[in-house]
C-alpha cells in the first residue's frame, strides 16, 4: 500500500505596505503592494487605511456629530418617517429618521429634552405616546447604531448650504479658527468674500472687482505681538491684501500690473509672485513697505511664471524661500537687498500651480510627474527627485488637469487632486516617498487647504464645482453618499514562481475603531479565471459586489462578506480552495456607514506541490 507523504503547512507573513505599483513586472513586485487601488490610503503606523470621509460645511454643526435618539412609544395614530414631533407637554421638538417598528421610532435634530409620559405631536395632532425617558445613541447592535447615526446625520446635512453665488468655489482658507470662502457673485461680474458662523456663511465681507481667480493664502505675523497673527491672500485677478478678521486691507506693490498669483511671507516679509518677478516688502511692513508708499521694497527677477512660493525652515541667516516656476526651480537665500541670492536648483524642472507643498521636504507635480527637494549636506544646497514612477501611467493620464494640492500633517501626506475627482496621497517619511495611493471624491476638488483650529485639531476643507465647501477626514461617507474603495494585492508566488500550491487560509490583521464592513475574495495565476475561487465557508454572508463603471471586472468575482464592530478583535480567518502558482488578495468596501479602518498584514497558510511541466 503507497503511503501518501505528509507534507506539512508552510506559512508566510508581509505587511501591507509600499502603495500602488503600475510599472514594475508582475513577479518582482512585494507582495504588500497593490496593482490596483481606490480610496485607500498609506497609514503612518503601517498598513492600508480606509480613506476617510468628507461632509458639507458653512459653520453649522457636523453631520457627523449629530446625535439620535430611540423613542419608545404607544402609537395613536400615525408617526411616520420625515414628521417633526413636538412633545406636548415639554414643548421640544425632534424629526422622525427612522420608524422600526410600531412601537419605536428612531429621531435626530432633538431640540432638547422629551418628558416620559406626554403626548407626540404631529401639526399640532396628538399620535402617541412617549413611554421611556430617551437616551442618545444607544442602540443595541454595531451596525444599528452606525446606521441611525449616518442617518442622523443626512437629516443635520440638509440645512448647510452652499457659499453664496456661481461656479466653483474659488478659495478656502482657516484663519482664527474661522474658514473663508471666496465664490464668483451670482452673474459672475464680482468675487465675494465669506465666513462660517454658527448659522452658515455670512454676508458677503468684501467685494474683489475682477472675477475667476484662483486664491492663495499665508497667515502671519509681522508684528510680534501675541495677537498679530494676520491672513494675506491673492488671486491673480485683484491686488493682495491683508485682513486681520475685520478690517481688510488693499496691498500696492511696485508692480505695474499688480495681480499677484503667488503669497509668501519670509524673513519678517511679504512675497508676491507676479508673473515672473518676485516682489517683496520692507521688513515688517506688508502693506506700507513698498517703495511707492514710502518703505524700502525690492523686486527679482525670475525669469519665468512663478507657480509657487514656500519658505523653508531655518533661521535668519540660513533659512531660503522656494520659488518654483513653470518650467524652473530657484533658491532665494539671503536676508536683505545686500544678501539676497536667487539660485537655479533644477534649471529644467519646475511645478504646476497650486501643487507646491512641504512635509519634511519641499513637493510639486511637474511635466515629468512630482518631485521632492530636499536639503543636500553637500554644500548646504538642495537635491531633487522624482518620486512617482510607480503611479506613473496614472499621472499621465491626466497631464494638464492638476488643480489642487494639500498636506495631512498627522499622516506626513502630501495629496495631489486632478479635476476628474482623482487623486493621489503620497507618504513621506525623512523626505522619502514610502508609499503612493489613489484616492477618488465624486465631488470634485477646485481648492483646498490644510489648517489648525487653537485646540491643535487639523482640519483639511475643499471647495468644489458645486459650490459647496466641505470638510475631509470626516465621517464615514462621502457627504451622505457611499465611499467605494478597494484594494487588489500583488501576485505573490511566495518565492517560489514555477512551484504549484495549494493555498489554504488567510489571515488578516485588522485595526478597526468602530463599525466596519469589508469583501473579500482573492484570484490565482494572474487572474486564470479557470481557478476561481469557491467559496468554502457557509457561515459566510455571501454576495456578487457590481462597482459602478468598473467594465465587468469586480463582478466576476463571488465574495465573502465580514463586519468588524469593536476595537480589538481576533485576526479574521478564512478558507482558501484552489492551487496555483501565484495569489492575489483583493478587498472591496461600498459602504456609507464604515469607519475608517486599516488592513495591516497578512499571512497565507499554503502547501507546496510540484514545479509546474
Amino acid at each position: 500500500m503507497t503511503q501518501v507523504p505528509n507534507v506539512p503547512i508552510s506559512t508566510s507573513y508581509f505587511p501591507l505596505a509600499g502603495g500602488l505599483n503600475l510599472v514594475t513586472p508582475a513577479l518582482s513586485i512585494p507582495p504588500g503592494m497593490c496593482i490596483d487601488a481606490q480610496n485607500f490610503m498609506p497609514e503612518i503606523t503601517g498598513g492600508y487605511k480606509r480613506v476617510g470621509g468628507y461632509e458639507r460645511f458653512d459653520g453649522h454643526a457636523s453631520p457627523s456629530a449629530a446625535d439620535y435618539y430611540v423613542f419608545s412609544i404607544t402609537l395613536t395614530g400615525t408617526i411616520a418617517v420625515g414628521n417633526t414631533i413636538t412633545g406636548a407637554s415639554s414643548g421640544q421638538t425632534a424629526v422622525v429618521i427612522a420608524a422600526p417598528d410600531s412601537t419605536h421610532r428612531v429621531v435626530a435634530r432633538v431640540s432638547g429634552s422629551f418628558t416620559n409620559g406626554e403626548t407626540l405631536n404631529v401639526g399640532g395632532v396628538g399620535q402617541g405616546t412617549l413611554t421611556a425617558t430617551p437616551v442618545a445613541n444607544n442602540e443595541a447592535t454595531p451596525a444599528l447604531d452606525a446606521s441611525y447615526a449616518n442617518l442622523g446625520a443626512d437629516e443635520i446635512r440638509t440645512s448647510i448650504s452652499a457659499v453664496p453665488g456661481q461656479g466653483p468655489i474659488r478659495g478656502v482658507w482657516v484663519y482664527n479658527d474661522v474658514v473663508y470662502a471666496f465664490r464668483d457673485a451670482v452673474g459672475g461680474a464680482t468675487t465675494e468674500m465669506y465666513k462660517s458662523t454658527a448659522s452658515g456663511w455670512s454676508a458677503s465681507l468684501h467685494t474683489f472687482a475682477v472675477p475667476g481667480g484662483r486664491f492663495e493664502f499665508v497667515n502671519y505675523n509681522f508684528s510680534g505681538s501675541a495677537t498679530g497673527l494676520k491672513m494675506y491672500g491673492c488671486d491673480g485677478k485683484n491686488k493682495a491684501w491683508e485682513y486681520d478678521g475685520t478690517t481688510f486691507t488693499s496691498i500696492t506693490s511696485t508692480a505695474s500690473t499688480d495681480t499677484p498669483q503667488c503669497i509668501a511671507a519670509h524673513k519678517n516679509r511679504l512675497f508676491l509672485g507676479i508673473q515672473g518677478s518676485l516682489f517683496l516688502s520692507s521688513p515688517g511692513a506688508p502693506t506700507s513697505g513698498w517703495a511707492n508708499t514710502g518703505g524700502v521694497s525690492g523686486e527679482i527677477g525670475v525669469g519665468d511664471q512663478i507657480a509657487g512660493l514656500y519658505s523653508l525652515p531655518g533661521d535668519n541667516n540660513n533659512g531660503a524661500l522656494a520659488v518654483f516656476s513653470r518650467n524652473s526651480t530657484h533658491i532665494l537665500y539671503g536676508y536683505s537687498t545686500s544678501t539676497w541670492n536667487l539660485s537655479p536648483t533644477a534649471p529644467d524642472s519646475g511645478a504646476i500651480a497650486h501643487t507646491t507643498q512641504y512635509v519634511s521636504a519641499m513637493l510639486a507635480l511637474d511635466d515629468r510627474g512630482v518631485t521632492l527637494l530636499a536639503a543636500s549636506a553637500v554644500f548646504s544646497n538642495f537635491e531633487q527627485a522624482t518620486i512617482s514612477r510607480n503611479v506613473q501611467p496614472f499621472i499621465t493620464q491626466r497631464v494638464g488637469t492638476a488643480v489642487a494640492s494639500s498636506v495631512l500633517r498627522s499622516q506626513n501626506q502630501y495629496r495631489l487632486y486632478f479635476s476628474d475627482g482623482y487623486g493621489l496621497a503620497f507618504q513621506i517619511e525623512n523626505s522619502k516617498c514610502e508609499a503612493v495611493m489613489p484616492i477618488y471624491y465624486p465631488n470634485p476638488v477646485t481648492c483646498i487647504c490644510t489648517g489648525e483650529y487653537s485646540t491643535g485639531e487639523e482640519v483639511v476643507f475643499f471647495g468644489s464645482s458645486d459650490g459647496f465647501v466641505y470638510q475631509a477626514e470626516k465621517g464615514t461617507s462621502f457627504d451622505g453618499a457611499a465611499v467605494e474603495s478597494w484594494i487588489r494585492l500583488a501576485f505573490n508566488p511566495e518565492k517560489s514562481p514555477r512551484v504549484r500550491k495549494r493555498w489554504r487560509r488567510m489571515v488578516c490583521d485588522v485595526s478597526v475603531p468602530g463599525y466596519a464592513e469589508l469583501n473579500f475574495t482573492y484570484e490565482m495565476d494572474f487572474g486564470d479565471y479557470g481557478l476561481a475561487p469557491a467559496i468554502t465557508q457557509a457561515s459566510e454572508i455571501v454576495q456578487t459586489v457590481v462597482a459602478p463603471g468598473g467594465g465587468g471586472f469586480w463582478d466576476s468575482f463571488t465574495w465573502d462578506e465580514f463586519t468588524w464592530d469593536s476595537d480589538l478583535i481576533s485576526p479574521p480567518r478564512y478558507d482558501l480552495t484552489g492551487t496555483g502558482k501565484n495569489i492575489s488578495l483583493l478587498f472591496y468596501n461600498y459602504a456609507d456607514i464604515t469607519a475608517p479602518f486599516t488592513l495591516q498584514g497578512i499571512t497565507l497558510h499554503f502547501t507546496p506541490r510540484r514545479n509546474e511541466r
